[in-house]
């Protein structure tokens, strides 16, 4: 298994986590069928509680054995605790992920953990790393005979493995800064029953400063949502404290697009009905959602095309059908060695200039510059073009009316640059590195890049796309497989297509992923061949001998 140092979000009243160091010691060990269908564990476990006679240190292992429960419990682990603590712990205020645990007792009434950590959750998910030591000093108090820890840390202490058998990542989908589209956060979530639960209350703890900027959301604080979302009959019922069946209807459809594309992500959920105090959210007068909808808010799944410059002219190129795109571009293409298109607008690049004009061929804008990048159209059809200035990279955007140049610091010479489906983010590469950072926007006008982070890789990467809003993809050096890296914080970095070598009878060149919620991949070699993943195989796409592709 690739390093999944996965964690999950244990938010207020919803699923807290529980981990597993290896298998547990104490209390039964049940196997069931995988009811949730995204590969996790089924082995189910309830731990012992407090025994008499237990010293400190045992009193404090069992505490921790304790919070390894499945399904997800922590009524066994306050067992351990004084009441007043039992009533002051916050085990929902983070996670810490360990690899190993040591406790250890020198002195009566107290005890101690070591622990190597692996990585941290905030209460709402989302993982940093954390690999260290951490030592939690615990005091205890005789209750009855019996020994009571009384300062519990908040949040919970799991181990890597209960994360790998029983957390998965998913996303938390919030709004850009014009309402229009939603915006992945990646987070992780224990499944089972409760997932429904769990998600619904990270994402009612709303966008936090520090992930994408200018994301907003229509979806009431936690403090206004119900204890648990069941799910019946496929129907997750949310709901809330207030009136939002009286909000506008155009708050009323941000609500539902939000709940939706958040909660499609569990197995058992096909609709959802979202109520409070006695009132529906039905925008569209249906009391009942489903799941699958509001596809307006996501990437536009029209963009089912690769654009390949071959023959003289632009072919649009899909899974099953390729032709010469409509207007003068499908005509001639002019020699440019790459051309986007879209509804309404096309780009095309050359070494020295670019072309911006509407998607027909007409309307044409000439932009001068030196080594341009691909061009690239985001979910606004506002053209982004990427070139050589002055030693470093220069990032201008047209939005239709003006060309403006784009501050992007930490931004020097890169090899690629892409902007995510939903438009919030960016990726880059430069030097073998893989750089993510995020697009600022001001009523829906490009601002500012911020400053890129670094993303880890397991090879050098030279050209990345988009995958979807929270996956990117990447060529490597000659004979590695493109990678699959998610953007959540773990690091993993996954092969894909499956296992071998890619494609190891060609030099691939190009990479394009198609924006839409299913992407197609595509591949351009070094001597003008295309290809399409089809499921775990590459084929060949019947094009004549092409230039580039975007």
């Amino acid at each position: 298994m690739t390093r999944r140092s996965v964690a999950v979000a244990l938010t207020l009243v919803a699923a807290l986590l529980a981990g597993c160091a290896g298998i547990p010691t104490s209390g039964p060990v049940e196997r069931v069928e995988d009811e949730a269908g995204l590969g996790e564990s089924t082995v189910r476990y309830t731990p012992s509680g407090p025994t008499p006679g237990m010293t400190e240190a045992q009193t404090v292992r069992g505490f921790l054995d304790a919070m390894l429960a499945y399904p997800v419990t922590h009524r066994v682990a306050a067992e351990y605790l004084t009441q007043d603590a039992a009533q002051q712990w916050r085990p929902g205020r983070g996670t810490t992920v360990y690899t190993e645990a040591q406790v250890f007792s020198e002195s009566v009434g107290s005890s101690r953990i070591d622990l190597a950590t692996d990585v941290r959750l905030d209460e709402q998910g989302r993982l940093t790393p954390a690999e260290g030591k951490r030592r939690i000093e615990f005091d205890l108090a005789r209750i009855d005979g019996q020994w009571r820890i009384s300062n519990p840390p908040d949040g919970v202490l799991v181990s890597r493995d209960w994360f790998e058998d029983y957390v998965r990542a998913f996303d938390l989908y919030f709004l850009d800064e014009t309402g229009r589209h939603v915006v992945p956060v990646p987070v992780h979530e224990v499944v089972g029953d409760q997932l429904a639960t769990s998600l619904m209350t990270s994402l009612a703890l709303g966008p936090q400063p520090d992930t994408v900027p200018g994301l907003t959301t229509a979806v009431p604080p936690a403090e206004d949502l119900r204890a648990s979302v069941p799910v019946v009959a496929g129907v997750a019922q949310v709901d809330f404290s207030r009136r939002v069946g009286e909000l506008s209807t155009t708050t009323q459809k941000r609500i539902s697009a939000q709940v939706a594309w958040t909660l499609r992500q569990v197995p058992a959920v096909t609709d959802i009905q979202i109520t409070g105090d006695g009132t529906v959210v039905a925008p569209t007068g249906d009391l009942v959602q489903d799941a699958g909808g509001w596809a307006s808010f996501g990437p536009d799944k029209s963009r089912r095309w690769a654009y390949v410059a071959a023959g003289g002219i632009v072919h649009q190129v899909g899974p099953r059908a390729q032709q010469p795109v409509p207007g003068a571009w499908g005509r001639d293409d002019g020699g440019a060695s790459a051309v986007v298109v879209a509804e309404d607008r096309a780009v095309g690049v050359w070494a020295d200039r670019a072309r911006i004009t509407a998607a027909d061929g007409s309307d044409p804008l000439e932009v001068s510059g030196q080594g341009f990048l691909r061009p690239v159209l985001d979910i606004d059809a506002q053209a982004w073009l990427v070139d050589r200035s002055g030693g470093r990279a220069r990032v201008r955007v047209h939005d239709g009316t003006s060309l403006s140049l784009v501050p992007s610091p930490g931004l020097t010479e890169v090899s690629s640059f892409a902007v995510s489906p939903d438009g919030a983010r960016y990726a880059a590469t430069a030097g073998g590195r893989l750089l993510l950072g995020g697009v600022v926007r001001a009523e829906g006008q490009v601002v500012r890049l911020t400053r890129p982070v670094e993303q880890a890789t397991q090879d050098p990467a030279r050209q990345v796309v988009w995958v979807d809003g929270s996956r990117v993809a990447h060529l490597g050096p000659r004979g590695t497989q493109i990678r699959s890296v998610r953007i959540d914080g773990t690091g993993a970095v996954d092969a894909w297509p499956g296992g071998g070598q890619l494609l190891p009878d060609i030099v691939p060149v190009g990479l394009v992923a198609t924006a839409a919620a299913s992407s197609d991949l595509y591949l351009l070699d070094s001597v003008g061949g295309v290809w399409l993943l089809d499921r775990t195989r590459w084929v060949p796409v019947d094009v004549p001998v092409a230039r580039g592709i975007a």
